[in-house]
């Protein structure tokens, strides 16, 4: 039979306080030792009906409220992964746990399950930028790096000598009729391009939809140019459309990025004006033009060379999860574990994936993504602590490197606290501060067998409007653990405008729902972890996630169904974890291992690349992909479908 939790009551919202937490530790992660494995036996038994849980009634809204104040605040400076905010709240958590009586499950008997990232990039020892007029008397000036020009993050390195070609916005958007490349061969040069899209006298346009938004990025748009085959890019921010950016280089605090490929540096507007001057137009003017007609106006700028090296050093460095456990009470069912997790890492001050490109350098405090769901981990913890626990062994971990592509939870299930055969289910938090309208996203109910009619359950009372969705795998660090065939639920109370911007704040939480999120998430656990039989993982269905299905991160084209594995790979391309059943990707003979390496034509050696040229194409379009299997190359075709 399958236990159940007794309903009760919501508890009042009145708590005690939470301490705050003390500063990091010199050398933190990288005194944590080697990974010691609890190897257990897998038994089963029958845990009988455990009535109403005392545990419940510890989870405070005050205390729920506090942890994420204490997450987002201003010291923790976004919490990018592997930087010292990122460590203050490793320790905050770890700190926590400790109170909160877990036993530790990192490496070395200690909280903390460390790894290593790229964590900055520097200039390297040699990079420069010279412009060089054409003629019998050349004259060459160079421009100084930080002031005039600096090296985009995603730059590759190398050397370019080539002539200069002004492409506008560098945007190729055939649906949209628009293509700063038609008429013209860039072939060899290098592009200077403007920041931003085109916009009408009301600043409105084609462009400003949700669906084109991903034209205005600057990866887009070097990647863009290396396909129509410039050699270099030279991005320059626009005069006239957006007053609230400083005419600057760009910064290099997106530092985990990949190399889109192709040379990239930023430059002031002073320069671009240098190279345009031989033709008697002013960038101003250029932009004037093409947003009256919406029309491109490029050109070659006569007359002049460019000379450039780009040198970078990726700095690597240390973050860690941090991981505790709750043994469990029965003799049998505790060498059986259900994981609850949560990211505790944001974006630090911005970079590449901030939303708010107008914010400069400016802290991401990601109250709700992800402190509320950091703050839950730590509220079910001290909930299930002060209940006794359950049949199952309860790990709570907190992962880091979500933000730049699950690393943690990636980590985490090749390196697992109990063998990952023996992890029953994976309950995730992500992004739950925000509920509206008492509206909660679950993704993963058909991803195990009861899991649907478990979650109905324990919203009873609570009267939660649940939108529940089979598929298992999603944005998230479920995703890992659903990949490994592990049953998982995520929760998530849906986007907002301040996603992946600084105005994510915690005077935007709603703290009541955040409580019953959490209570929500209780319950869940509670029945998992005390039923007296594993929970059954399904293989779920392969309907195309929808763009408005609540999730976040899908939209970059039409449908094709491969899930990146994020994990470092010494092959360039993208390895996949796995691939959505009845899916494009699954009809193309696309499995677990395999490395996509070229897709419709277009070298893949990211994961950037691939959602590149996915978006070139549309829902019916047939295409060739090249992976390798096992290191032997191999090629298929997949039509694409449409996202619904």
């Amino acid at each position: 039979m399958t236990c159940t939790v007794g309903n009760r009551e919501k508890p009042a919202s009145a708590g005690s306080p939470v301490a705050d937490s003390s500063r990091v530790s010199a050398g933190l992660f990288t005194r944590a030792a080697g990974l010691g494995l609890a190897m257990l036996s897998l038994l089963g038994a029958c845990v009988a009906d455990p009535g109403p849980q005392p545990g419940e009634q510890a989870i405070w809204a005050r205390d729920l409220l506090a942890h994420v104040r204490i997450l987002a605040s201003p010291r923790m400076e976004g919490r990018a992964a592997g930087s010292e905010g990122a460590g203050k709240a490793a320790e905050y958590i770890a700190g926590e746990f400790r109170k909160i009586g877990l036993r530790p499950g990192g490496t070395g008997d200690t909280f903390f399950q460390p790894f290593d990232l790229v964590t900055e990039i520097r200039l390297g020892s040699d990079n420069r930028l010279e412009s060089v007029t054409q003629g019998a008397n050349p004259v060459s000036r160079a421009f100084r790096p930080w002031a005039e020009f600096i090296p985009i993050s995603f730059s590759e390195e190398g050397s370019v000598e080539a002539e200069i070609t002004f492409v506008g916005y560098g945007i190729t958007a055939p649906e949209l009729g628009y293509d700063d490349y038609a008429g013209i061969d860039v072939a060899g040069k290098a592009v200077l391009i403007m920041t931003h899209e085109p916009r009408e006298r009301d600043q409105h346009g084609p462009f400003r939809s949700a669906e084109a938004f991903h034209y205005t990025t600057n990866r887009y748009k070097a990647i863009n140019a290396r396909e129509h085959g410039a050699a270099a890019v030279i991005l320059v921010t626009d005069p006239n459309n957006h007053s609230g950016e400083q005419d600057t280089v760009l910064s290099l605090q997106d530092a985990p990025s990949s190399s889109s490929g192709i040379v990239a540096v930023s430059i002031v507007r002073e320069v671009a004006e240098t190279f345009i001057s031989g033709s008697r137009k002013t960038l101003s003017g250029l932009q004037q033009e093409i947003d009256g007609r919406l029309a491109p106006r490029s050109f070659l700028a006569e007359g002049i060379k460019v000379n450039m090296k780009v040198s970078l050093v990726r700095v690597r460095g240390i973050t860690a999860n941090v991981v505790g456990l709750l043994p469990g009470r029965d003799p049998v069912l505790k060498d059986e574990a259900v994981v609850i997790g949560a990211h505790y890492d944001h974006l630090g001050r911005g970079g590449e994936s901030s939303l708010a490109p107008a914010a400069f350098n400016a802290v991401h405090p990601g109250a709700d993504d992800n402190a509320s769901g950091t703050s839950a981990l730590m509220a079910l913890a001290s909930a299930f602590r002060s209940g006794g626990g359950t049949g199952r062994t309860l790990i709570f971990v907190a992962f880091s490197g979500e933000e730049i592509g699950l690393l943690g939870s990636y980590h985490y299930v090749k390196h697992p606290s109990i063998p990952i055969e023996r992890t029953v289910a994976m309950i995730n938090l992500d992004s739950v501060g925000r509920m509206d309208k008492h509206l909660l996203y679950i993704q993963g109910v058909g991803s195990g067998e009861g899991l649907r009619e478990i979650v109905q359950e324990a919203n009873r009372g609570l009267g939660v409007d649940l939108t529940l969705r089979d598929d298992g795998f999603g944005p998230s660090d479920h995703t890992p653990f659903y990949a490994k065939e592990r049953p998982v639920l995520h929760f998530f109370t849906g986007p907002h405008l301040d996603y992946h911007r600084p105005s994510d704040t915690i005077d935007k939480i709603n703290v009541e729902g955040l409580h019953t999120v959490t209570t929500l998430a209780y319950r869940t656990v509670a029945m998992i972890a005390d039923r007296a039989t594993p929970i059954a993982y399904r293989k779920t269905g392969g309907t195309p996630p929808s763009e408005r299905s609540g999730e976040r991160g899908v939209g970059y084209g039409p449908y094709f169904g491969s899930i990146p594995d994020f994990s470092e790979s010494a092959v360039a391309g993208v390895l996949l974890s796995g691939v959505r059943p009845g899916s494009p990707a699954e009809r193309a003979g696309l499995q677990a291992g395999d490395v996509i390496v070229n897709f419709a034509g277009i070298a893949v050696k990211n994961l950037q690349d691939l959602i590149f040229a996915l978006r070139t194409k549309r829902a019916g379009d047939g295409i060739d992909i090249t992976f390798l299997r096992r290191g032997k190359e191999e090629r298929t075709q997949a039509t694409l479908e449409r996202r619904r």
